[in-house]
């Protein structure tokens, strides 16, 4: 049981004060197994990540919430041939977006490789992620593992396409 969190991207800087410090693109990835504690962690860096894009206080916890809740709802499907439910996610902040990004080489959703939005929800995704939580999600199968990338917004601005 364990957490691998390794900051990938991003220039490394302290302060005293909670605001950002760089406005450099990061990444982080982590693979998380299937333990309560551990998904309170990615809450956390979600939530972070949602910080330093410049999302208010309330959409940060709320995006952080449903990264938490679409973890929960991908574990059952993240078995694969070795027994292993884990996760691989990518935490990934830019100056417009905050985008998350599941991973695993289970069963895939069946809305796999489709586009949704929110309030226009192609296919059959999750209802916590049907919500203004998140802006858009996406599926897509990549190399033979199955992907789930939920993408909040900065500012209200929404992709139109």
């Amino acid at each position: 049981m364990g957490c691998i969190i390794a900051q990938t991207a991003g220039r490394h800087a302290t302060s005293a004060l909670w605001k950002p410090v760089t406005t450099d693109p990061a990444r982080t990835e982590l693979k998380v197994h299937n333990d309560q504690r551990l998904l309170a962690a990615v809450g956390a860096i979600v939530s972070h990540s949602a910080h330093r894009a410049g999302l208010p206080r309330g959409a940060q916890q709320g995006f952080a919430d449903a990264a938490v809740d679409a973890c929960r709802e991908t574990f059952p499907l993240a078995r694969n041939n070795s027994g292993s439910g884990d996760l691989k996610m990518i935490v990934e902040d830019f100056p417009d977006r905050v985008q998350v990004t599941i991973e695993h080489s289970g069963e895939s959703k069946p809305s796999a490789g489709l586009d949704s939005f929110a309030g226009g929800a192609v296919g059959k995704i999750s209802s916590s992620l049907q919500d203004t939580r998140v802006d858009r999600v996406q599926y897509d199968t990549h190399e033979g593992r199955q992907r789930m990338t939920l993408i909040k917004y900065c500012d209200q601005r929404k992709a139109t396409g």
